[in-house]
C-alpha cells in the first residue's frame, strides 16, 4: 500500500532524531496506515475504544504527576510513578506540544509493567497510535485491557 503524502510527512517526523532521539516506530517497517489498522483491529477485537484506553492512561498520569515522583496506588496491586523530564515534545501529526516525562505503571500481582508519556496518551486517544513494534514507548492494547481489567 502506497502512503499518502500526509502519512509520508507524519512518518518522516516519527523517524529517529527528528522529534525525539529514538523515534516512534522502533524496528517496525510497516507503513503507518498498516500499523494504525492493526491496532484499530486489535482494539475493536478487545471490545474497547482508543478513547477508553487513553482515558484510563490519563487518569493514571494525573494521579502519578500529583504524587510528585512518589509511587501512587491506582488500585490495589497497581502502582504508578511519574518521572519528570525537561522540555516538551510535539505530536507528529502537528496536534499540540506535550511535556516530557514518563509514567512507570506496574501490576504487582502479575509483574507486568509498561511505560508511557503524556504524548502517548494523546497519540492513543486522538490518533489510535500505540507506536511501532520495538519502540521504547510501544503499548500493546491487549496489555492495557489486561492491566486495567477491562476484559469481560
Amino acid at each position: 500500500m502506497k502512503q499518502s503524502p500526509a502519512d509520508k510527512r507524519i512518518t518522516e517526523r516519527m523517524a529517529p532524531g527528528v522529534l525525539c532521539r529514538e523515534g516512534f516506530l522502533g524496528a517496525d517497517r510497516r507503513p503507518l496506515a498498516e500499523i494504525l489498522d492493526a491496532d484499530r483491529s486489535a482494539v475493536v477485537g478487545l471490545g474497547v475504544t482508543h478513547e477508553q484506553l487513553a482515558d484510563r492512561l490519563d487518569e493514571v498520569l494525573r494521579k502519578a504527576v500529583a504524587a510528585l515522583g512518589t509511587p501512587v496506588e491506582i488500585r490495589p496491586g497497581l502502582m504508578a510513578v511519574f518521572h519528570e523530564g525537561m522540555g516538551r515534545i510535539p505530536c507528529p501529526w502537528g496536534h499540540g506540544i506535550f511535556p516530557k516525562g514518563e509514567v512507570e505503571l506496574a501490576d504487582e500481582r502479575t509483574g507486568e509493567t509498561l511505560r508511557f508519556t503524556p504524548l502517548s496518551v494523546h497519540l492513543i486517544g486522538a490518533h489510535g497510535f500505540y507506536q511501532g513494534c520495538g519502540s521504547c514507548y510501544r503499548i500493546d492494547p491487549e496489555s492495557l485491557v489486561r492491566i486495567f481489567g477491562l476484559s469481560d
